[in-house]
């Protein structure tokens, strides 16, 4: 994804970044945006738009946003696959979940959990980008914030930029 181009005023190559940054920049906008460019991206290298579509908002990332928002997370979120995929998450994120929780939903959850036994991480990694879905989905409609801190926005501002100019150059 790193690539090179050259700015009109100096001739020197320009690094734009790579997967992640691209996926974080995206991360940021609204989900029909983020669309659209993919959309965009994948008509000229569709695994590179595949690519940045996995790393969009991470699941882990949900650790950081503010408790009304887990909760209305939690609401909903079939227990089924909230349990799946706080099977495979760090301890930080299963703890958000569960001091949002009722005492007997979060025995119930925890009960779940060590019932499953092995899973497969392609079931994890699936249980959590649909989480992370519906976090979006509720983000979209004013439902939650996701947290965005005022460094990030500076970072979107010049991200968005950056794949302004990556975009043009993979059209042109």
């Amino acid at each position: 994804m790193k690539k090179n181009i050259f700015s009109d005023e100096k001739k020197q190559p320009t690094s734009l970044g790579g997967i992640d940054s691209a996926a974080k920049i995206m991360s940021l906008l609204k989900m029909d945006i983020a669309n659209t460019i993919i959309e965009d991206i994948a008509k000229k290298d569709e695994d590179l738009a595949i690519e940045i579509q996995e790393n969009m908002f991470l699941f882990e990332t949900l650790a950081n946003i503010d408790n009304r928002a887990i909760q209305k997370i939690l609401q909903k979120t079939p227990n089924d696959q909230l349990a799946v995929a706080l099977k495979g998450s760090n301890k930080a994120i299963q703890e958000k979940f569960y001091k949002n929780m009722s005492q007997r939903a979060k025995k119930r959850l925890s009960d779940d959990i060590d019932m499953l036994g092995g899973i497969r991480a392609f079931d994890i990694e699936t249980a959590q980008k649909r989480i992370t879905q519906i976090a979006r989905k509720l983000a979209d409609a004013g439902d939650i914030i996701l947290e965005i801190n005022r460094q990030d926005f500076v970072w979107l501002w010049r991200g968005l930029k950056l794949l302004t100019r990556m975009i043009l150059h993979l059209t042109a």
